[in-house]
């Protein structure tokens, strides 16, 4: 019976594992935090959620240092706002793609995110009772933990590029050339549903010969880069991408007004009649000088007299 019990990982691959991507996403995640304190404008709400996003997540980066029995009530306590954090992410997304949705759609996206909320209630549940050796439920919660996490997340990303593409006139190329910040979200965004993949392997077993016993750092390495596809870009995505499409209209603006030659005449090459005859003549309240010296014979001086 012992052997079965949940305890914390006392083998030095699983500690090293587990502490690695505890530490990853809590500085990730404090470091965002930072960042969006600091470009956060107080009055716009989806600034505030993605600031809670994180601050809610961050204890659970740092349930290894605990030990027994308080590690897994820690580990329980903090999953709480993890899982929160998880929820409150997908509304996020909802917000940042609502412009591009329609009305519909967007009904439809956001009633299913929060009929997931009843799943998160369990999970909480589940994962408490499981590393409190109460019962095992977390063992079958835990693998569709990807189903009622990431399907919202993967419309986003899609549609995203899907509205780039259709909306704008502007390439990805040139989007990232314009704004190398939104290239880091596009790209954090792939790379999230990359490691997305990976968790959902991972709950299947199918790394169960490579990874220590209960360690999955897949899902914090995706957590990681979804926190930072909100960070990045803070605003939605239609004004975000309108305010680029506005900056790179007037860069081409420019470049084309700079590029046009301007035409250079002399002030007195090709002169018409008219303006020849528009040309100022002195008036008659000119006067002129003239200066003349007259020299008389005596004032010559005589040599050799």
């Amino acid at each position: 019976m012992a052997d079965n019990r949940i305890t914390k990982p006392t083998e030095a691959d699983a500690l090293i594992l587990e502490a690695w991507g505890q530490g990853l996403m809590l500085g990730s995640l404090l470091i965002m935090a930072a960042i969006t304190v600091a470009n956060m404008k107080k009055h716009i709400l989806l600034h505030k959620l993605i600031f809670a996003e994180l601050i809610l997540a961050m204890p659970n980066g740092t349930f290894i240092f605990p030990h027994e029995p308080v590690y897994g009530w820690y580990l329980s306590i903090t999953a709480i706002g993890l899982n929160v954090s998880w929820a409150l992410h997908n509304v996020i997304a909802w917000m940042k793609c609502k412009p591009f949705l329609s009305r519909k759609v967007s009904i439809f996206y956001i009633v299913t995110v929060v009929l997931c909320f009843p799943y998160w209630g369990l999970e909480i549940y589940a994962n408490f009772t499981y590393f409190n050796n109460i019962n095992k439920i977390f063992l079958k919660t835990r693998p569709l933990e990807p189903l009622f996490r990431d399907p919202w997340w993967i419309f986003t990303t899609v549609n995203l590029f899907w509205t780039i593409k259709r909306q704008y006139s502007f390439s990805l190329y040139e989007l990232v050339k314009i704004s190398p910040r939104f290239g880091v979200m596009l790209l954090a965004m792939c790379l999230s549903i990359a490691f997305m993949i990976v968790d959902t392997c991972s709950v299947t077993n199918a790394f169960s010969s490579v990874l220590p016993v209960g360690v999955e750092p897949f899902w914090k390495l995706s957590f990681v880069f979804k926190c930072l596809c909100d960070t990045v870009i803070l605003d939605d995505f239609k004004t975000a991408l309108d305010h680029m499409r506005a900056h790179w209209m007037k860069k081409a603006a420019n470049t084309e007004l700079l590029s046009t030659p301007t035409p250079v005449t002399c002030p007195r090459a090709h002169r018409s009649p008219d303006d020849i005859e528009a040309m100022p003549t002195p008036s008659d309240n000119t006067i002129k000088v003239t200066f003349t010296r007259t020299v008389h014979m005596e004032d010559i001086p005589l040599r050799g007299v």
